[in-house]
Protein backbone atom coordinates (compact mmCIF):
# COMPACT_ATOMS: atom_id res chain seq x y z
CA UNK A 1 0.00 0.00 0.00
CA UNK A 2 1.64 3.69 -0.98
CA UNK A 3 1.61 6.20 1.35
CA UNK A 4 -1.51 8.44 -0.60
CA UNK A 5 -3.22 4.90 -0.72
CA UNK A 6 -2.18 4.64 3.60
CA UNK A 7 -3.39 8.11 4.10
CA UNK A 8 -7.00 7.96 2.52
CA UNK A 9 -7.59 4.71 4.06
CA UNK A 10 -6.77 6.54 7.34
CA UNK A 11 -9.26 9.73 6.36
CA UNK A 12 -11.83 7.37 5.80
CA UNK A 13 -11.60 5.25 8.69
CA UNK A 14 -11.91 8.40 10.77
CA UNK A 15 -14.60 9.83 9.34
CA UNK A 16 -16.80 6.97 9.30
CA UNK A 17 -16.16 6.80 13.09
CA UNK A 18 -17.00 10.32 13.67
CA UNK A 19 -20.34 9.70 11.65
CA UNK A 20 -20.85 6.62 13.99
CA UNK A 21 -20.11 8.97 17.27
CA UNK A 22 -22.22 11.98 15.69
CA UNK A 23 -25.10 9.29 15.02
CA UNK A 24 -24.81 7.61 18.83
CA UNK A 25 -25.13 11.64 20.00
CA UNK A 26 -27.88 12.91 18.09
CA UNK A 27 -30.36 14.69 19.99
CA UNK A 28 -33.77 13.98 20.48
CA UNK A 29 -37.19 16.14 21.27
CA UNK A 30 -40.30 14.99 22.72
CA UNK A 31 -42.76 17.72 23.91
CA UNK A 32 -45.55 16.39 26.69
CA UNK A 33 -49.29 15.28 26.16
CA UNK A 34 -50.23 19.26 26.87
CA UNK A 35 -47.42 20.90 24.68
CA UNK A 36 -46.26 22.60 27.51
CA UNK A 37 -43.00 21.54 28.19
CA UNK A 38 -40.45 20.75 25.43
CA UNK A 39 -37.55 18.28 26.37
CA UNK A 40 -34.23 17.31 24.27
CA UNK A 41 -32.51 14.91 25.36
CA UNK A 42 -29.09 12.24 24.49
CA UNK A 43 -27.70 9.20 26.35
CA UNK A 44 -24.11 7.84 25.09
CA UNK A 45 -20.91 6.99 26.03
CA UNK A 46 -17.31 8.73 26.09
CA UNK A 47 -13.78 7.17 26.40
CA UNK A 48 -12.04 8.15 29.35
CA UNK A 49 -8.60 8.80 29.72
CA UNK A 50 -7.29 4.63 29.92
CA UNK A 51 -9.87 3.81 27.34
CA UNK A 52 -12.61 3.32 30.18
CA UNK A 53 -16.33 4.11 28.99
CA UNK A 54 -18.71 6.23 30.67
CA UNK A 55 -22.51 6.58 30.31
CA UNK A 56 -23.77 10.21 29.74
CA UNK A 57 -26.77 11.42 30.24
CA UNK A 58 -27.86 15.30 28.95
CA UNK A 59 -31.11 17.05 28.47
CA UNK A 60 -33.01 20.26 28.32
CA UNK A 61 -36.14 20.93 29.46
CA UNK A 62 -38.18 24.22 28.73
CA UNK A 63 -41.39 26.14 29.10
CA UNK A 64 -43.01 29.56 30.40
CA UNK A 65 -44.17 30.83 33.50
CA UNK A 66 -46.33 33.64 34.39
CA UNK A 67 -43.85 34.45 37.40
CA UNK A 68 -41.68 37.44 37.55
CA UNK A 69 -38.12 36.84 36.68
CA UNK A 70 -37.48 38.17 40.05
CA UNK A 71 -39.73 35.02 41.86
CA UNK A 72 -38.11 32.65 39.77
CA UNK A 73 -34.52 33.86 41.15
CA UNK A 74 -35.97 33.77 44.76
CA UNK A 75 -36.59 30.11 44.37
CA UNK A 76 -33.70 29.06 43.26
CA UNK A 77 -32.47 29.96 46.42
CA UNK A 78 -34.43 28.35 48.67
CA UNK A 79 -32.72 24.46 49.26
CA UNK A 80 -36.29 23.20 49.74
CA UNK A 81 -37.57 23.71 46.59
CA UNK A 82 -34.83 22.30 44.95
CA UNK A 83 -35.54 19.00 47.44
CA UNK A 84 -39.22 18.83 46.07
CA UNK A 85 -38.82 19.70 42.52
CA UNK A 86 -35.57 16.84 41.98
CA UNK A 87 -37.49 13.65 41.61
CA UNK A 88 -35.36 11.27 43.22
CA UNK A 89 -33.96 13.82 45.99
CA UNK A 90 -34.12 12.82 49.55
CA UNK A 91 -31.96 15.99 51.38
CA UNK A 92 -30.95 19.27 50.03
CA UNK A 93 -29.04 21.93 52.24
CA UNK A 94 -27.13 24.69 51.77
CA UNK A 95 -23.41 24.02 53.45
CA UNK A 96 -21.61 27.08 52.71
CA UNK A 97 -22.10 30.96 51.13
CA UNK A 98 -19.16 31.88 48.59
CA UNK A 99 -18.39 36.04 48.16
CA UNK A 100 -20.56 37.25 45.03
CA UNK A 101 -23.75 35.52 45.99
CA UNK A 102 -22.72 31.81 45.03
CA UNK A 103 -22.94 28.92 47.74
CA UNK A 104 -22.30 25.35 47.72
CA UNK A 105 -25.21 22.74 48.21
CA UNK A 106 -25.29 19.38 49.47
CA UNK A 107 -27.67 16.54 47.93
CA UNK A 108 -28.88 13.32 48.84
CA UNK A 109 -30.08 11.67 45.55
CA UNK A 110 -31.76 8.18 45.97
CA UNK A 111 -32.61 7.12 42.31
CA UNK A 112 -35.20 4.75 41.00
CA UNK A 113 -33.85 1.05 40.25
CA UNK A 114 -31.18 -0.19 38.60
CA UNK A 115 -28.98 3.37 40.02
CA UNK A 116 -27.55 3.64 43.28
CA UNK A 117 -27.40 6.06 46.09
CA UNK A 118 -25.56 8.64 46.24
CA UNK A 119 -24.36 11.93 47.07
CA UNK A 120 -24.10 15.22 45.00
CA UNK A 121 -21.95 18.44 46.02
CA UNK A 122 -22.65 21.42 43.70
CA UNK A 123 -21.39 24.88 43.76
CA UNK A 124 -24.01 27.58 42.62
CA UNK A 125 -22.88 30.69 40.76
CA UNK A 126 -25.93 33.19 39.91
CA UNK A 127 -25.56 36.06 37.05
CA UNK A 128 -28.64 39.00 36.45
CA UNK A 129 -28.51 40.66 33.31
CA UNK A 130 -31.20 43.44 34.19
CA UNK A 131 -30.41 45.02 30.51
CA UNK A 132 -31.22 41.49 28.89
CA UNK A 133 -33.78 40.52 31.33
CA UNK A 134 -32.20 37.60 31.98
CA UNK A 135 -30.58 35.42 35.13
CA UNK A 136 -28.75 32.05 34.72
CA UNK A 137 -27.97 29.77 37.65
CA UNK A 138 -24.80 27.71 36.69
CA UNK A 139 -24.33 24.16 39.34
CA UNK A 140 -20.95 22.58 38.85
CA UNK A 141 -19.38 19.62 40.43
CA UNK A 142 -17.47 20.39 43.96
CA UNK A 143 -16.90 16.87 45.31
CA UNK A 144 -14.12 18.14 47.98
CA UNK A 145 -15.97 20.78 49.32
CA UNK A 146 -17.69 18.31 51.70
CA UNK A 147 -16.40 15.24 53.58
CA UNK A 148 -17.76 11.67 51.78
CA UNK A 149 -20.50 10.59 53.45
CA UNK A 150 -21.78 7.02 53.66
CA UNK A 151 -22.76 7.02 49.96
CA UNK A 152 -21.03 6.79 46.97
CA UNK A 153 -20.29 10.34 45.27
CA UNK A 154 -21.66 11.72 41.84
CA UNK A 155 -18.65 13.42 40.80
CA UNK A 156 -19.83 14.76 37.47
CA UNK A 157 -23.50 16.71 37.31
CA UNK A 158 -23.36 19.76 35.84
CA UNK A 159 -26.78 22.29 35.59
CA UNK A 160 -27.67 25.55 34.47
CA UNK A 161 -31.00 27.09 34.78
CA UNK A 162 -31.61 30.18 32.39
CA UNK A 163 -34.75 32.57 33.32
CA UNK A 164 -35.58 35.20 30.70
CA UNK A 165 -38.33 37.81 30.42
CA UNK A 166 -40.49 37.37 27.63
CA UNK A 167 -42.66 40.14 25.83
CA UNK A 168 -45.75 38.72 26.28
CA UNK A 169 -45.37 39.09 30.28
CA UNK A 170 -44.25 35.51 30.90
CA UNK A 171 -40.78 33.84 32.08
CA UNK A 172 -38.90 31.32 29.88
CA UNK A 173 -37.60 28.63 32.19
CA UNK A 174 -34.87 26.41 30.45
CA UNK A 175 -33.33 23.80 32.55
CA UNK A 176 -30.16 22.17 31.43
CA UNK A 177 -28.26 18.76 32.79
CA UNK A 178 -25.91 16.85 32.12
CA UNK A 179 -24.25 13.81 34.61
CA UNK A 180 -22.21 10.94 34.38
CA UNK A 181 -23.95 8.01 36.54
CA UNK A 182 -22.30 5.96 39.10
CA UNK A 183 -23.21 2.77 36.98
CA UNK A 184 -24.69 2.35 33.13
CA UNK A 185 -28.35 1.45 33.01
CA UNK A 186 -29.82 0.33 29.60
CA UNK A 187 -30.51 2.83 27.36
CA UNK A 188 -34.15 2.17 26.80
CA UNK A 189 -34.67 2.03 30.33
CA UNK A 190 -33.51 5.69 30.59
CA UNK A 191 -34.81 6.84 27.24
CA UNK A 192 -38.61 5.98 29.48
CA UNK A 193 -38.21 9.03 32.05
CA UNK A 194 -38.79 11.58 28.68
CA UNK A 195 -40.31 13.55 28.26
CA UNK A 196 -41.56 13.24 31.31
CA UNK A 197 -38.66 13.21 34.10
CA UNK A 198 -37.51 16.47 33.15
CA UNK A 199 -40.75 18.13 32.57
CA UNK A 200 -42.47 17.22 35.99
CA UNK A 201 -39.47 19.19 37.53
CA UNK A 202 -39.18 22.32 35.17
CA UNK A 203 -43.25 22.17 35.70
CA UNK A 204 -42.20 22.13 39.70
CA UNK A 205 -40.16 25.05 39.54
CA UNK A 206 -42.87 27.43 37.59
CA UNK A 207 -45.57 25.89 40.29
CA UNK A 208 -43.38 27.34 42.88
CA UNK A 209 -42.39 30.32 41.42
CA UNK A 210 -45.97 31.40 40.80
CA UNK A 211 -46.71 30.90 44.88
CA UNK A 212 -48.68 27.86 44.53
CA UNK A 213 -46.52 26.13 47.03
CA UNK A 214 -44.36 28.51 48.33
CA UNK A 215 -45.86 29.68 51.75
CA UNK A 216 -44.30 26.43 52.97
CA UNK A 217 -40.98 26.83 52.09
CA UNK A 218 -40.47 30.13 53.35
Amino acid sequence: MNSTHHIFVVLLFLCCTQTLNAQEEEWKTKVTKDGSVSVKYRVYNQVEQGGDKSQVIEYEAVTTTKASLADCISIMKIEACHKEIMEGTEEARRIKDLPGGGWVTYYVYKPPWPMPAADIVTMYKLEEDPGQKRAILTGTPAPDMYPAQDVARMEHNHTKYTFTELDEGEVEIVMYSRSIPLISAPKWLIKTWFPDGPADMVRGIARFAEGEEKSWLL
